[in-house]
């Protein structure tokens, strides 16, 4: 995994495009939320009915867990769990691998068909991986890591901590 994508800037245009799907995934589904993480559980982009300070909290320990479950493949000799599903009594959560980086997570009611999550989850991972690679090839080709305002805050500490 590339360890700068916990920096993408995702520009207004992809930005749209991304929050376009997640309207979609949560409209066909009826479900509570549905988030894209990066690989850190920090949420690219939300649509909830909840907090937003939940959601925070939710994504991160989604990603934890999301890959504690690759760990556990590698061990189990599999080559990797690209999805998760956790049943609750009143909600469930379905969560994808989206390319290498990212996770498409969809929590939903119990009267919702875990076979539709799936149907609708691996059209919107296939949508939203051309989106976060284009994303992503941009970034590298402009070399934006970080907004402005943080490459200044980078800019600073590597200025204090240079040997």
């Amino acid at each position: 995994m590339d360890s700068q994508l916990t920096n993408l800037v995702v520009p207004a245009a992809q930005l749209e495009k991304i929050e376009v799907c997640l309207d979609a995934i949560q409209e066909d589904l009826r479900a509570t939320s549905v988030l894209l993480l990066d690989q850190a559980g920090q949420i690219i982009a939300s649509r909830s009915s909840r907090g937003g300070l939940e959601m925070t909290a939710v994504g991160a320990l989604l990603s934890g867990t999301f890959y504690s479950s690759r760990e556990l493949a590698r061990a189990l000799k599999e080559s990797e769990f690209k999805s998760l599903y956790q049943q609750g009594p009143r909600e469930s959560i379905h969560a994808e691998l989206v390319g290498e980086q990212w996770i498409l997570a969809v929590v939903f009611r119990k009267q919702t068909l875990l076979g539709m999550v799936r149907v609708v989850s691996k059209r919107a991972v296939g949508q939203l991986s051309k989106i976060l690679e284009e994303t992503k090839n941009t970034n590298r080709a402009e070399g934006k890591w970080l907004s402005a305002d943080m490459e200044e805050v980078e800019t600073s500490l590597q200025n204090l901590f240079k040997d």
